[in-house]
């Protein structure tokens, strides 16, 4: 178990050697961290922020598909509104995880077959459209498009009680210095490829890439074990920990 004192000081030093990874680096899930699988009214959040967000543009979009095209008649205005955000999820989703698989093992492993059931979700709405024309199919679909396209990733779930927002924060500026290590080791290999000529500055380049996936793998080795003394790791352990 990480202390608190433990990661403060971690990050401090890590602050200090690498000041570039603590600015504009940016995560993109794990914006709201709740505890347990219900953590009161902060759950409905993420599935406000949707429904602002994702039903209103689907709604103007299909109302302007509508009056643009009055033969499509105004199911399938809707349907294809409805399809082209889960297209955007589609897009959106997989370089989010990308993001994820470089800096949060645990998460990655919980949420990196998403892009497989959003691929089920626009084939059942694409026959949708086509045969079936169900708006409560549309709307079902559409739930699940949000719940897996954007809540999923927005909310970060299972955090033990005694979980507080320092923990959250030191948590996410951990991921933060995984993600800028990861591609700071890209840039590098990208500068090594095109100085193969130039052994004195190939020498050193190979010497920084060393550093750096010695810094990455610091790095998500502790972000792991943050995750685990601040968070149950998965369903089962939060269940188990309910039990006792």
């Amino acid at each position: 178990m990480i202390k608190d004192q433990q990661a403060a000081v971690f990050l401090e030093q890590l602050q200090l050697l690498y000041p570039a990874a603590f600015k504009r680096n940016y995560i993109f899930y794990g914006m709201m961290k709740t505890k347990g699988m219900l953590d009161e009214l902060k759950e409905l959040v993420p599935w406000v922020l949707a429904a602002m967000i994702f039903v209103s543009i689907s709604m103007s979009l299909g109302a302007y598909l509508a009056a643009e095209w009055p033969n499509m008649g105004e199911f399938r205005a809707n349907g294809l509104a409805v399809l082209a955000i889960m297209l955007f999820f589609m897009l959106a989703v997989p370089l989010i995880i990308k993001q994820m698989k470089h800096s949060s093992i645990s998460l990655y492993k919980q949420l990196r077959n998403t892009p497989i059931k959003l691929a089920g979700i626009i084939l059942l709405q694409a026959l949708n459209i086509a045969y079936i024309e169900s708006s409560f199919m549309q709307s079902v679909l559409f739930f699940f498009a949000m719940s897996f396209g954007f809540v999923s990733f927005y909310k970060e779930n299972l955090f033990r009680e005694h979980s507080d927002s320092l923990q959250f924060h030191y948590l996410q500026e951990t991921r933060r210095v995984c993600f800028w290590s990861y591609k700071q080791i890209l840039k590098t290999k990208c500068r090594l490829f095109f100085s193969k000529r130039h052994a004195d500055k190939s020498l050193f380049l190979k010497q920084q890439l060393k550093q750096l996936q010695e810094l990455h793998a610091q790095t998500m080795r502790f972000e792991n074990q943050l995750c685990k003394s601040f968070k149950h790791i998965n369903l089962e352990t939060y269940l188990d920990d309910l039990m006792k």
